[in-house]
């Protein structure tokens, strides 16, 4: 598997000044720093059903969403968070951890991060339109926050971006995965770059690699990046030479040598910022985005006028959508700014477009594994 990836597929002017004025605040000009992905059959172990997110990934739309958000309009929360108010930041911080032992590695790739001052301040602002429904969708599953920092390592939070091997989306999924693992890509809809299906996917993928490697978190970003059957034969190398099998002795391709520490540095920023010389900015905790789900087509024009909010705001916040319209045969879901999800409801209800009312599986508690 190739061990670079540079360049990613940025937001259009016009859709950076539209989130921009709902304060949904992205970056110009990222370039990604994750990887590429091989996706062969070889690469599953036959004594294993686990596989590769890079190799066959494990990403489905999620269909049972009605509102998301805090806002007026929130009918139907996908999950309880602690309620508006507080830093979101320390939400993450207060969150389980990754318990990954201290390594020089780790300490390297902070040096070489901070060397921009800015950096947590950049970060800060690529992270803000989604790091919310990141942060509850970990929450939910049981998985650590700081997790909701894995985008920033993949494509900095870019729903949009594309890798030279066309892996596609905030989490980065080449296409024969998502074809394997039942994310949708037709002339319609590309999954791969639905926000919430995305996160979705991979917070499954990483409840499996975790159980893998036995809740070793270093092994399962390593294989997250590489794959597992690349990460068990490294260590099956090392056993032979009599040698350990924790993530750092182990002789893995360059670009998952440097991932791991980049991702460990990173979230080790965030929780002492000051111990690195910078500021992190505070991040208000709320919700910035809702979904709203209807029984028919949903044409982002008409939800646009519907919401008071441009077209292009909602074609940056429904990157998956490719004719401007949800699917003809579904899902119909669409993400709007907060509190204007309610507006929209109205229109599809006085349409009779409503979705039917289902019970909400993810509103009864937080933290279930």
């Amino acid at each position: 598997m190739p061990s670079s990836r540079s360049g990613v597929v940025a937001l259009p002017a016009t859709a950076l000044a539209a989130l921009s004025l709902l304060g949904l605040v992205t970056t110009s000009g990222c370039s990604a720093t994750g990887s590429g992905r091989t996706a062969t059959k070889s690469a599953i172990d036959a004594s294993t059903h686990v596989v590769s997110a890079r190799e066959y990934g494990y990403v489905r739309p999620a269909v049972d969403v009605r509102v998301v958000g805090g806002g007026p309009s929130a009918g139907h929360a996908i999950y309880r968070d602690p309620g508006p108010g507080g830093d979101l930041w320390d939400r993450v911080r207060q969150g389980s951890t990754l318990g990954v032992t201290y390594h020089p590695r780790i300490e390297q790739a902070s040096n070489d991060l901070r060397r921009n001052g800015d950096y947590l301040t950049d970060l800060n602002r690529r992270a803000r339109p989604y790091l919310h429904i990141i942060v509850g969708e970990l929450e939910h599953a049981g998985l650590p926050p700081e997790l909701a920092l894995l985008p920033e390592v993949e494509s900095r939070y870019n729903p949009r971006a594309v890798s030279p091997k066309r892996a596609a989306g905030m989490w980065q999924f080449m296409p024969y995965t998502g074809t394997e693992m039942g994310l949708r890509q037709d002339g319609w809809y590309d999954a791969r770059n639905d926000i919430l299906a995305s996160t979705r996917g991979a917070i499954a993928y990483l409840k499996q690699l975790r159980a893998e490697f036995d809740g070793d978190w270093a092994l399962a970003l390593a294989s997250y990046n590489a794959g597992p059957a690349r990460v068990r034969a490294a260590q099956e190398r090392n056993r032979a030479q009599g040698k350990p099998t924790d993530y750092w002795s182990l002789d893995l391709p360059t670009e998952t040598e440097l991932y791991v520490p980049k991702f460990l540095a990173i979230a080790s920023m965030v929780r002492e910022p000051g111990r690195y010389g910078l500021r992190m900015p505070t991040l208000e905790n709320r919700a910035r985005l809702e979904v709203v789900e209807a029984r028919d087509q949903i044409d982002l024009a008409q939800a646009a006028s519907a919401c008071g909010v441009s077209l292009q705001t909602l074609r940056d916040l429904n990157p998956g959508l490719k004719r401007n319209k949800t699917p003809s045969n579904g899902p119909h879901r669409v993400l709007v700014p907060v509190g204007t999800g309610a507006r929209l409801r109205t229109a599809l209800a006085q349409g009779n477009r409503t979705a039917p009312a289902v019970a909400d599986t993810r509103a009864s508690g937080r933290g279930a594994s």
